[in-house]
């Protein structure tokens, strides 16, 4: 599949001035015509995610709002790396589209609230804004219940510091090559003044106990072919890092297959890289783990 993909990148390099600059659009328009007579949404997300196997993580963060961006311009889309909230990001709205301009605008819906391309509307914390806005848009639904019902899960909660994550990273998130030293400083400033826009707001998330599916991991079973999946960690506290706590540190996508429940995810640990691997050994990890705790599901709407 990665051989596919790397085709249909350097199909899509434009030449100017003897330099290949590659062009996203292209390559979203290449994706979805190579896939075009997969019609299911289950079988688009597998086909497309597979597309994406053994390419990097980005572990700066891969987008931003394009070189209009105030703050990040990096692209709003892009198909050679990925963290694993764009990963997921670009598989689904692939996944539901019938062509590039459909595309853009689900990509749009998904990371921003309103669909609005701007830094501040964009969904950086999953249980305060990428969850429930993509439940109140329509795009996904939730999905704990179809793998235990609701008085068998468990509810995390956080208290989650807009402001104080942007008093405490402004500077670290300015994206503009641009820039030079000192205008660079002053963006970061410009962007630690918007933290009094923000006040604390607590998050809650229903999740489903690690505990509970290792006592019984045929309920994996249960969840459904091509779920996104949250990783729960219940009032983490980064406020030393970056300012505030959160619920949820990482994301994925879930398949039922012949070789089991595998979870497919751009990894953050030592591969570093999108991979597809046994969820239920994924989870054995995090058994009686001192902050992961439990996974939430999503599915995408027909």
């Amino acid at each position: 599949m990665q051989s596919r993909m790397l085709a249909i990148l350097t199909v899509s390099f434009l030449f100017l001035g003897g330099v290949a600059v590659a062009s996203p659009r292209e390559d979203a328009t290449a994706l979805l015509d190579q896939h075009r007579s997969v019609t299911s949404v289950v079988e688009r997300l597998k086909v497309f995610s597979s597309e994406f196997l053994g390419l990097p993580y980005g572990s700066t963060g891969p987008l931003g709002e394009g070189l209009s961006g105030r703050y990040d311009q990096d692209p709003l889309y892009r198909f050679d790396t990925f963290d694993c909230t764009t990963f997921v990001e670009t598989v689904a709205s692939l996944a539901v589209s019938d062509g590039v301009d459909a595309f853009e605008i689900a990509m749009n819906r998904i990371r921003y609230e309103g669909g609005e391309v701007e830094f501040l509307k964009r969904n950086h914390f999953p249980s305060l804004q990428w969850i429930p806005n993509n439940l109140a848009n329509g795009i996904f639904e939730e999905a704990n219940s179809r793998v235990l019902p609701e008085d068998e899960q468990a509810l995390a909660e956080a208290l989650i510091d807009v402001g104080g994550w942007l008093r405490k990273s402004g500077p670290a998130l300015i994206q503009v090559p641009a820039l030079s030293a000192s205008e660079r400083s002053e963006r970061g400033l410009e962007l630690q003044s918007q933290a009094d826009r923000f006040t604390p707001v607590t998050a809650k998330l229903k999740y489903l106990p690690i505990s509970r599916l290792l006592r019984d991991p045929s309920l994996l079973r249960r969840i459904p072919d091509g779920a996104v999946i949250n990783f729960v960690r219940p009032n983490w506290d980064l406020t030393a890092s970056i300012g505030t706590r959160m619920n949820v540190s990482h994301q994925g996508l879930v398949f039922q297959t012949s070789r089991g429940v595998r979870l497919r995810h751009a990894s953050v640990g030592g591969e570093k890289k999108v991979m597809d691997v046994s969820l239920l050994e994924y989870l054995r990890a995090f058994d009686h783990h001192p902050t992961m705790k439990g996974i939430h599901l999503l599915t995408l709407r027909p």
